[in-house]
């Protein structure tokens, strides 16, 4: 009869233990679920169509939740409409901050103000900024907004093209122009949309662009 065969007891590997989020976590990331929602009821519906209920089915909480976090409609927009502005400030930073690193600034500068203005980010702010005087309170605090966010990417474009070696009078101008051009092109979408007409216009404006700074651009 052959003997027994004994094995050695594996080691079981002792597993670290799960740490339990902390109420403050558990409570910020049911705030950024909700405010994901309104962003995406925000950008499916608009402002006239936003319904808070909609945003707590689509966040997967309670309205007693919800309105913990946000008691009442303006505040839930306000903080979809910021995260929003939040989002694409940094990004047109990051772009405006590398932009004067030996490329082409205007060229940037144009890509930036369509991926800003052409997106549903802009349609949003720009469907509040024109809210009727029953939501004057609202419209003021969305204008205030805007500035806060919009003001500083219209400088650091500026500083770029400064940076560039364009003077900061006719930097501004060109700044303030193109930013100009697009908001335009935004509100004419409204009227026809004719892809045609926008690329055609863009080529336009950058011909003109390139003609300011060649004239005005530093030795």
């Amino acid at each position: 009869m052959l003997p027994a065969l004994h094995h050695p007891r594996r080691k079981t590997m002792a597993t670290a233990p799960v740490r339990r989020r902390t109420q403050e976590e558990r409570r910020a990331e049911t705030r950024a679920r909700i405010v994901r929602a309104a962003v995406s009821e925000l950008r499916t519906k608009g402002y006239t169509g936003f319904r808070v209920d909609k945003v707590a089915i689509a966040a997967k909480v309670s309205r007693g939740a919800q309105t913990h976090h946000f008691p009442t409609k303006e505040s839930l927009v306000l903080a979809a409409l910021e995260s929003l502005y939040d989002t694409s400030t940094a990004i047109s930073l990051k772009r405006a901050g590398s932009a004067h690193a030996g490329g082409d600034v205007l060229s940037a500068l144009m890509e930036d103000a369509g991926r800003f203005y052409m997106s549903s980010h802009f349609t949003i702010a720009l469907s509040m900024l024109n809210l009727g005087d029953h939501e004057s309170e609202l419209r003021r605090k969305v204008q205030a907004m805007s500035r806060k966010y919009r003001f500083p990417v219209e400088e650091a474009w500026q500083s770029a093209l400064v940076a560039s070696g364009v003077a900061p009078d006719v930097a501004k101008i060109v700044m303030d122009l193109t930013f100009n051009v697009f908001r335009g092109l935004v509100i004419r979408r409204f009227l026809r949309k004719d892809g045609d007409y926008i690329r055609q216009t863009l080529e336009h404006w950058s011909r003109t662009a390139r003609a300011i700074l060649d004239g005005f651009v530093k030795p």
